[in-house]
């Protein structure tokens, strides 16, 4: 079902497309590649049937064509076709040097030919608004522009494409998959695509799903890393830190950041010992499922001890830079030092205990 054309949102976009009610331009852009591939793709799938696209839809790349060539493209009338589509891809390699260029492409902006769908799609950037051109351009309601997802932001999202496909996943397969793919929607669609394809409509993918299709062990994992430090599980914590140390996909400076976000949740829930597990899960941006660790992690590490962490992690974090004089020192090493300091750092405080 279509929506009005001044919904500019990813999915208002979206909608209007699948219903053919297309406008004359569109500018796909941002930090996200997801979306602007997405959105590309959805007006090549629409714009034109097959029959039609061989003689109405071309498809160029920034870097190979100049603008002159595009506004010659767009200018056409269709052939046996109600429309014509121009995609201009990787549209920040266009060179807008000559201001001729610039003027030429701003009247064209101002008064586009309503039988051409012209599409910039811009990688992994966006068009400088501060020029005339790229700011008449972003008037229109075609413009979308992508922001890159907090890592709380891709859980969701992770979860409505399951359901959109008529499929259950746990949560620990969800928290698993955001670990190894990290904020970037074009690898986790990519990596999820995979498990996707071996289920049938009303599936669950597990664990053990991710595990074998995305190729990463929930075992050692740094999502495991931070249950075994929550729960002061010494052994097994210093069992994943080896196994984390010794391979390459596993970058120290990433594990750190993990571990930050962990106890930075932990430090909040200290702030809120009598809250329930909706609020708590809330608050920490976590799904309830995982409530239980946090206070389990707050009964073990007392708010000054937090404190005290975040600190560490703070300083593992610039000694992995080479602040400090340690340039060589391993990160296996200093990710095994830091699972050490963590685990026998004293307490200096009584537990805040959670109300049941």
């Amino acid at each position: 079902m279509a929506k009005t054309q001044s919904d500019t949102s990813f999915e208002g976009i979206a909608a209007n497309i699948k219903a053919k009610s297309f406008l004359p331009l569109y500018c796909f852009c941002g930090e996200e590649p997801y979306f602007v591939d997405s959105l590309t793709d959805l007006v090549e799938q629409y714009a034109l049937n097959d029959m039609e696209k061989a003689f109405n839809q071309t498809i160029v790349y920034g870097k190979d064509v100049n603008v002159r060539t595009i506004i010659e493209a767009a200018s056409r009338p269709p052939m046996m076709a109600e429309r014509q589509l121009v995609i201009v891809k990787e549209a920040q390699g266009l060179e807008l040097k000559k201001e001729d260029d610039q003027t030429a492409l701003l009247n064209y902006f101002k008064r586009p030919i309503t039988s051409t769908v012209l599409v910039f799609a811009f990688k992994n950037t966006s068009p400088d608004k501060r020029k005339s051109v790229w700011k008449e351009l972003a008037k229109g309601n075609g413009f979308f522009e992508s922001k890159a997802l907090y890592e709380n932001q891709v859980a969701p999202f992770i979860r409505k494409f399951t359901t959109d496909r008529k499929l259950n996943i746990e949560e620990p397969a969800v928290e698993l998959l955001v670990e190894s793919t990290g904020t970037s929607l074009s690898k986790v669609i990519n990596e999820l695509s995979k498990v996707v394809l071996n289920k049938t409509a009303g599936g669950t993918i597990t664990v053990k799903d991710i595990e074998t299709e995305v190729g990463i062990s929930k075992e050692f994992s740094v999502f495991e890393l931070s249950n075994a430090l929550a729960k002061k599980d010494a052994e097994r914590a210093f069992k994943i830190a080896y196994f984390l140390a010794k391979s390459k996909n596993n970058p120290f400076v990433v594990t750190v950041a993990s571990l930050y976000s962990f106890f930075a949740k932990i430090y909040l829930a200290h702030a809120q010992p009598n809250a329930d597990d909706r609020t708590l899960a809330s608050l920490l941006k976590v799904n309830p499922y995982f409530v239980k660790d946090y206070k389990e992690a707050v009964r073990n590490y007392p708010f000054e001890q937090v404190v005290t962490i975040l600190k560490l992690l703070n300083e593992y974090d610039l000694r992995s830079k080479g602040v400090g004089g340690t340039a060589n020192t391993t990160e296996g090493e200093l990710l095994r030092e830091l699972v050490y300091r963590i685990i026998t750092e004293k307490k200096t405080a009584l537990a805040v205990e959670f109300s049941e």
